[in-house]
């Protein structure tokens, strides 16, 4: 808990920060593949330190500085969806931005179950780290083949700490249709991230699974959801496209998800954990491929794109430092009447958030 908090408090930050200073580079990469190439590299090498890491305080020093330096590559990566993407096709590519998630999480499994490793020794996981660097290392092809217009430095600002510190703040006032994505997507994510950050402990605690059995069976949960994400992002962003419209589909999906945590939160066996899986992975799948359209739409400033998507992956971040801290809290409290009911209050809580988030959707007025 310690080690995936810090990471993601250090998340918050880079995200945005790196944007900004994406938004002002002027090197003869570019703007993007600049910010693509270097975090990447230094990500590489925090990740290969990280296999020999022995301590508490070490993994979690390794796991800010990963986080930190991912989320600068990932900053300038997304920016150039509203950079380089027409409108018309950006559900399309969010579809495939948005299915790239899952499948580094099959592909990050398939690395901790096929590369050889000991979880007993203290440096057992090295040769899997090592393997997860090599993968990364992708990113030099990525940055090889995609055109990045370099910008003229007659067109960056000159740098003042004050006005650059303030430019982080975007008014709502001014920027209305900003403000409520970003409001929205904080809802939606925050209610599914209950779900989860705390699966494993819901086997335990409510299906009755040993400490040996549910990571078992929350990997088994976990196939279903991703096979679902993937399918129903790969239809739902190109239909987007098709139809022309977005906010129908960010509200549809949003309360699929809602269903979905509804379905959990009275779920007693695997199989209905799995049904709620399913229909969580659908409608999530589809949330990531038309959200992030949706997002590129409302950005207030064409120069600052990287900084504005940093912000709004704050939205992103910070629901999953909330949700483990305001579910161990709820759970604690609750327990005593029994963790069949704490739980279910607490999904039922999280399935009010996800139906918030969709409906304030039509707060938008700047999208169809």
């Amino acid at each position: 808990g310690l080690v995936v908090a810090a990471g993601a408090l250090v998340a918050l930050v880079a995200s945005p920060l790196a944007g900004a200073f994406s938004d002002r580079t002027s090197s003869r990469l570019g703007r993007r593949r600049t910010w693509v190439l270097w975090p990447t590299l230094a990500a590489a090498a925090v990740l290969a330190l990280m296999g020999g890491l022995t301590t508490i305080g070490g993994l979690t020093l390794g796991w800010a500085l990963a986080q930190l330096t991912l989320n600068a590559s990932y900053a300038a990566v997304t920016a150039l969806l509203p950079d380089q993407v027409p409108v018309a096709q950006r559900g399309t590519v969010g579809a495939v931005v948005g299915a790239a998630q899952p499948l580094g999480v099959i592909l990050g499994s398939l690395i901790a179950t096929l590369v050889p490793g000991d979880n007993t020794a203290p440096d057992g996981q090295r040769l899997r780290y090592l393997v997860v660097v090599v993968v990364l290392l992708t990113a030099v092809l990525f940055v090889a083949r995609m055109p990045d217009p370099r910008l003229d430095r007659e067109r960056i600002p000159a740098f003042h700490l004050g006005s650059f510190v303030r430019a982080f703040w975007v008014s709502p006032r001014e920027h209305p249709d900003f403000a409520w994505v970003f409001v929205t997507r904080f809802l939606v994510i925050l209610g599914t991230a209950f779900v989860t950050t705390y699966l494993l402990y819901f086997t335990r605690d409510v299906l009755g699974k040993s400490p040996d059995e549910a990571g078992d069976t929350v990997a088994a949960i976990l196939q279903f959801y991703i096979v679902a994400l993937l399918v129903a992002a790969l239809v739902a962003g190109p239909l987007s496209d098709r139809v022309g419209r977005v906010k129908p589909f960010v509200i549809g999906a949003s309360l699929v998800c809602a269903a979905a945590i509804v379905v959990l939160a009275f779920a007693r066996t695997q199989g209905a954990a799995t049904i709620a899986a399913i229909i969580m992975g659908a409608g999530f799948g589809a949330y990531t491929a038309v959200d992030l359209g949706l997002i590129s739409r409302v950005l207030p400033s064409a120069g600052d794109r990287a900084r504005d998507l940093g912000i709004i992956n704050i939205a992103n971040s910070l629901p999953q430092v909330l949700a483990p801290l305001i579910a161990s809290i709820w759970i604690t409290a609750l327990r005593s009447n029994g963790y069949d009911v704490a739980y279910q209050t607490l999904y039922l809580a999280a399935a009010v958030v996800t139906v918030l988030g969709a409906v304030l959707v039509v707060k938008v007025r700047s999208v169809p």
